[in-house]
């Protein structure tokens, strides 16, 4: 495992380069981030999954490091986007992640993404109230597409608004813990002056593994 991971935080930078996309581009992980965590927990051929891609740091990543991809991303523009700079058998589908069972899909090693953040009060949530038991249902979906010894990684971090204060790592970590083993947190700071959540310099990846089969 390479040395970033050997202890249970990592920091980098985390300011984010420019994109030529013309909508709002600032909710993305840092490509470093995806390097360092597709570089510990995959290896060349493996196949990467990202059902939540937004704007394919994770595919693009991938494919780069020798790694064929494939993300999910409902919104048009942004799928559109990703798939120009993606070449086959790397590809992303332009539907929500809960289709995935109506697509023809590989096994996956490994499984990477941040999934959507809900507000401090889940009422006022695109998602609404079930956003945590539509979550735990749609990992639990991923799970079943990952090979035994694959791992599903989760970025997530905190909320601090205007709003309040929203424990999100420990609350994703209990839901996603009813249908995925979890395996580790690591914790990730920026140490520029770039935010990796809602509000705060720091997030944590929640390592899990499939329930056995």
């Amino acid at each position: 495992m390479p040395a970033q991971l050997d202890r249970d935080w990592i920091a980098l930078d985390g300011r984010l380069e420019p994109i030529d996309f013309a909508g709002f581009a600032d909710d993305r992980s840092p490509p470093e981030l995806a390097e360092i965590v597709l570089d510990a927990y995959s290896r060349p051929g493996d196949w990467v999954l990202d059902p939540f891609a937004g704007l394919g740091t994770t595919l693009i990543v991938s494919q780069r490091m020798g790694r064929p991809a494939i993300g999910f991303e409902p919104n048009p523009e942004r799928s559109d986007w990703v798939s120009r700079r993606l070449s086959p058998p790397s590809r992303i589908i332009a539907a929500p992640i809960e289709t995935m069972d109506a697509h023809d899909l590989p096994q996956f090693q490994l499984a990477f993404t941040s999934p959507p953040y809900p507000m401090v009060r889940l009422e006022d949530d695109p998602w609404g109230p079930s956003y945590f038991e539509d979550m735990t249902a749609i990992f639990a979906g991923i799970g079943r597409a990952m090979v035994p010894d694959g791992h599903v990684i989760v970025e997530v971090s905190n909320i601090l608004t205007g709003d309040g204060y929203r424990p999100l790592v420990g609350q994703m970590a209990e839901a996603l813990g009813k249908v995925l083993r979890l395996e580790r947190e690591i914790v990730r700071v920026n140490t520029s002056d770039w935010p990796a959540g809602p509000g705060v310099g720091h997030s944590a990846l929640l390592v899990f593994r499939p329930l056995a089969r």
